[in-house]
């Protein structure tokens, strides 16, 4: 089965491209989808604002595959704080209902003070009741949700034996993974352990880094071994989407160039996978 292959807009932020133009652009280079990343609240959309949102994508000619979501404050120690995270969450969730994405993905945070003021086991309960909640909010308007992993040293998920505590815990079906490939290859998890999560995962993200840094590049000018992890998570039952994920370029005017190498390359490491028509 071939992969569509999709962009996280976020790229064009900062950019002369941002908006609709981006949108355009993004469909004249070839991408076929498009991640949504929602750096606001939603309650600041109208109805209209939304609808034209929708229209927009549909007469680019962009699917609307998922929404990126960033709570957070999900394990806030301040009740207040943590409220709003969840309800701006499920908030994502419903305009993603709008715009008919399937799919919401959320990037929990880490422990705060390093983990070592308050209780780790006492934070990590709070984590998992708020991805429940959310998550059977997500169920009621039929969308899943995919968590993500981060190589970062105090992220709550930053391994499969996180994940797969995260997963089992909150125990919905439609709260899956996301998985980075650059995140994998900045823990050295190794392609074989993606078997773990065999039916688990809901979003994937093609990235680029060094090996060592946090990079966000478009694959190929980086170190990350692509076509291992790629071949990893379609014999673990994933097909569908990828989604190229560009962050804070050197020089927003280049943003042009960089999306469209990006594009380049995720076809590349796709095709050497064996996994384009």
């Amino acid at each position: 089965m071939s992969w569509r292959l999709g962009l996280v807009d976020s790229a064009w932020f900062g950019s002369p491209w941002e908006g609709r133009a981006g949108f355009e652009r993004a469909r004249e280079i070839g991408f076929e989808s498009v991640d949504l990343f929602i750096g606001y609240d939603p309650a600041d959309l109208s109805a209209d604002q939304r609808r034209a949102l929708r229209r927009e994508l549909d007469e680019v000619g962009l699917v609307p595959w998922a929404l990126l979501c960033t709570p957070l404050g999900l394990t806030d120690f301040n009740d207040s704080v943590r409220s709003f995270h969840i309800a701006r969450a499920k908030r994502v969730l419903d305009l993603a209902g709008d715009l008919g994405a399937p799919s919401v993905m959320l990037c929990p945070g880490e422990y705060v003070f390093q983990g070592e003021l308050l209780p780790r086991e006492w934070e990590w309960a709070r984590l998992v009741d708020a991805v429940r909640e959310i998550g059977e909010h997500a169920a009621t308007r039929g969308i899943d949700i995919a968590v993500e992993l981060l190589p970062f040293r105090f992220a709550f998920i930053n391994s499969l034996d996180s994940m797969v505590r995260l997963l089992d815990e909150v125990g919905l079906e439609g709260v899956t993974a996301a998985i980075d490939i650059s995140h994998l290859w900045l823990q050295r998890i190794e392609p074989g352990e993606i078997a773990r999560l065999r039916g688990r995962i809901g979003q994937v993200h093609i990235a680029d880094c060094d090996g060592v840094h946090h990079g966000d590049l478009p694959a190929g000018t980086g170190t990350t071994p692509f076509v291992p992890y790629l071949t990893a998570l379609r014999d673990s039952g994933y097909a569908g989407t990828a989604s190229v994920e560009l962050e804070f370029p050197p020089d927003p005017s280049q943003m042009l160039a960089w999306v469209t190498e990006a594009h380049r390359g995720a076809r590349a490491v796709l095709e050497q996978a064996g996994l384009t028509g």
